[in-house]
């Protein structure tokens, strides 16, 4: 039974009647159709007194049961990472996006999906019917890792408890528990015991090796974690999309760890810019990158590396011929300022990488047409893209944004600009950018509509819209 005292005549068996009898579909959508026409014949207007009272609790009770359900698909959905490899979203971000929702409820679902995943005794009773959603997010945040085993160990008794108290009993009976478990609290911090070494080897490479301990090494490998498994998703979402092959785990877990540094630095106003003093020849390739690029030490710089930080970073350039000799001292006007960053993230609303959902503060300015080879530092000529997209500008094999006509897309790609553009309430512009794929893709950059959604408009007027 569930809700304990006074619940004899109408326990989850009644809701579990309900869900057999639907249950003879094994296809979930015929399943809930079914579900839901045998919900609607239900005469709830004309119950009264203690019929109204038992219809309480047995929805109830069905509640539950399709808690546990739904519960139980959302996790599968996003441990398979099945919505990244569908339609290259987080799971999160999917279900809200398609049930209307705001993302912290699906992030609360997926909780006590994880939270069941460990306690298979509190998923059992929330199917049937024994306890809430409620109980389960009270044992999720209640428990630490210091005391989660020890709470799996006991899960019966406190289901039991939960089946037959009160539910600020059931909360306070936990944290008593856990108090009792956790009685010495965390472990003492040894961050005096921290190590880090760090060498280059003169050939643009870095040895970085950390020996961390207590506190600062399970918070350390917690947010690698995290990171490295944000990169691989997003490198999953790519190979779907654009056939970008899935990178090896250690280089994954070298982007998230550079990723880390470079946000952390962002995030101190104080913190000063990668600053690299280096020297270009003006040879550069067939697709415009620099040849040879070293630093005032002498240390080689390779050419993919310089062009990736000669975007956005605060090099002092001096360019040479082939002779060696200065041809200037670089250009003030080579970095993107404030108020043009800001008018980047305005329009591109974070990186314009197809499907990329990295937001402006974890973005570069790129030159569309490379500074060094000219290109004007203004915003028609500038385009924020994260690490990851930036990399694929300048890599061996590179991806190229071009600014064309409209009248020069393929009719796909025009029917996808017009439609962004009618959804957001917006004119489609005339020049769209386009990306090219060294293996032939061509994908429609993003702008801020694809990152925020339509901009409120009033009826029957459309604003001009940005590229």
């Amino acid at each position: 039974m569930f809700l304990g005292e006074g619940s004899d005549e109408m326990g989850s068996d009644g809701a579990l009647e309900v869900l057999s009898e639907a249950a003879g579909e094994c296809d979930p959508v015929a399943f809930t159709e079914k579900l839901s026409g045998l919900l609607g014949e239900l005469a709830l207007d004309s119950l009264e007194g203690q019929h109204l009272m038992d219809a309480t609790l047995a929805l109830e009770g069905l509640q539950r049961c399709l808690d546990a359900h739904k519960t139980a698909v959302i996790g599968r959905l996003d441990t398979n990472d099945t919505t990244y490899r569908e339609v290259g979203l987080a799971t999160k971000t999917w279900k809200a996006n398609r049930c209307h929702v705001p993302p912290g409820s699906v992030a609360r679902e997926l909780m006590v999906a994880r939270t069941l995943t460990r306690f298979a005794g509190f998923a059992g009773a929330l199917a049937a019917g024994q306890i809430s959603v409620e109980h389960v997010v009270a044992l999720a945040n209640a428990s630490n890792p210091r005391v989660i085993d020890a709470l799996v160990e006991i899960q019966d008794s406190l289901v039991e408890f939960a089946s037959h108290n009160r539910f600020t009993h059931y909360v306070a009976h936990l944290r008593s528990i856990v108090a009792l478990l956790d009685e010495d609290g965390p472990e003492p911090d040894h961050r005096d015991h921290n190590t880090a070494r760090m060498a280059a080897d003169g050939t643009a490479n870095l040895h970085l090796v950390m020996d961390l301990t207590g506190a600062d090494a399970v918070t350390a490998q917690r947010i690698i974690n995290s990171e490295t498994d944000r990169q691989h998703r997003d490198a999953v979402r790519e190979n779907e999309l654009a056939g970008i092959p899935i990178p090896e785990a250690p280089l994954l877990r070298a982007r998230a760890i550079t990723e880390l540094l470079s946000r952390g630095a962002k995030a101190n106003p104080a913190s000063p810019r990668p600053a690299v003093e280096a020297v270009i020849t003006l040879n550069t390739d067939s697709g415009g990158r620099p040849t040879h690029v070293h630093s005032v030490d002498g240390e080689a710089i390779g050419p993919t590396t310089a062009a990736v930080l000669l975007c956005d970073a605060h090099l002092q350039p001096v360019v040479v011929d082939s002779s060696g000799n200065p041809l200037n001292l670089g250009r003030t006007t080579r970095l993107f300022s404030s108020g043009q960053r800001r008018a980047l993230a305005a329009r591109d609303g974070g990186c314009i990488f197809p499907g990329c959902d990295q937001p402006p503060a974890r973005c570069a300015a790129h030159h569309l047409h490379q500074w060094i080879l000219g290109g004007r530092t203004d915003c028609d000529n500038g385009a924020l893209l994260c690490r990851r997209h930036h990399g694929l500008v300048h890599g061996s094999n590179p991806w190229t944004i071009e600014i064309i006509d409209l009248d020069k897309l393929d009719a796909e790609l025009r029917a996808e600009h017009h439609d962004r553009a009618a959804n957001a309430g917006l004119e489609p512009t005339d020049r769209v950018r386009i990306w090219h794929g060294p293996n032939g893709q061509t994908l429609l950059a993003q702008t801020s509509t694809d990152h925020h959604g339509p901009t409120s408009v009033q009826p029957h007027t459309r604003r001009h819209a940005a590229a």
